[in-house]
């Protein structure tokens, strides 16, 4: 393959739209786990592809130096370097550590035929078109490799997110204040005063969430507090509406998508977790 058909093809192409696809928008619409392997995927599939084309040199070994990489990336051996080059850089590095991530070096095989044997793959046939369709897919897979290395956004997120979901449930408002005490949590009414009426909302702190992308590994984060009105309906039913979550006293979470996915998350958590042991009290 000559050298600029290296990302000038198909393979790369494709790659670089599904990798950027994934990171930017997938993830967060339609978190599962498919969407949290496609990027590794994609991004081993063409990484080698556009290093062996920056440095023809590499070719013969690029894509086992990258798998090599890959597995070190993804230990924990990286964590104290990372947190040293956050200390003092104004550029935040993340990364998950999950070991089922490690399947995506199934890729490389294919990445290295590619680079070595495949001949003659230019889609773009206009010399004239060539340098700047080169350079245009340069700047987007930097920028995609890049962006890839930021912190994931659901990941330990702060600040508040706004659910506004509503449950109905079959208990009195004085059953269910009792069931979250009974479950161990507080259940704290605080007023606000209205011209005719007083108006408020409850709120539950301190809720340990935990959840596993992968068997054997649990992750936990906290959710400083739980605000959410409870109206009752009649005397054996009453419609609890989940307000907001906070995740942290401190942080404020401005891009919209982030707040989607994360408010998605945290319904689907809190109903299991919560809203559905309250009703079966």
């Amino acid at each position: 393959m000559k050298q600029k058909e290296l990302i000038i093809n198909p393979y790369f192409i494709i790659g670089l739209f599904v990798l950027m696809l994934n990171d930017l928008y997938l993830k967060y619409e339609y978190g599962n786990f498919l969407t949290g392997k496609l990027s590794d995927f994609a991004g081993l599939l063409i990484f080698p592809m556009f290093v062996a084309f920056l440095f023809p040199i590499t070719k013969r070994y690029i894509s086992m130096t990258t798998g090599f990489l890959f597995l070190l990336w993804k230990s924990s051996l990286m964590t104290p370097v990372i947190d040293s080059i956050n200390s003092v850089s104004f550029v935040t590095i993340g990364r998950v550590i999950d070991y089922s991530d490690y399947w995506a070096l199934l890729i490389l095989p294919l990445s290295h035929y590619l680079i070595n044997n495949y001949n003659h793959l230019s889609i773009v046939k206009l010399n004239k078109i060539k340098p700047y369709a080169t350079i245009f897919l340069m700047g987007v897979a930097f920028f995609a490799f890049c962006a890839t290395s930021l912190p994931p956004r659901s990941e330990m997120p702060q600040g508040s997110i706004y659910i506004g979901k509503s449950y109905t449930i079959k208990l009195s408002k004085d059953s269910i204040i009792s069931t979250i005490k009974k479950l161990g949590y507080n259940c704290e009414y605080y007023p606000i005063p209205h011209f005719f009426k007083d108006d408020g909302y409850y709120q539950t702190d301190n809720i340990i969430r935990s959840y596993s992308n992968i068997p054997n590994l649990t992750y936990c984060d906290t959710i400083a507090n739980i605000k959410y009105e409870l109206r009752e309906i009649n005397p054996n039913k009453t419609e609890l509406t989940l307000i907001n979550v906070t995740l942290s006293k401190n942080g404020n979470i401005q891009n919209w998508r982030v707040l989607k996915s994360l408010s998605k998350q945290y319904n689907e958590w809190l109903k299991e977790n919560l809203i559905e042991k309250i009703g079966r009290k």
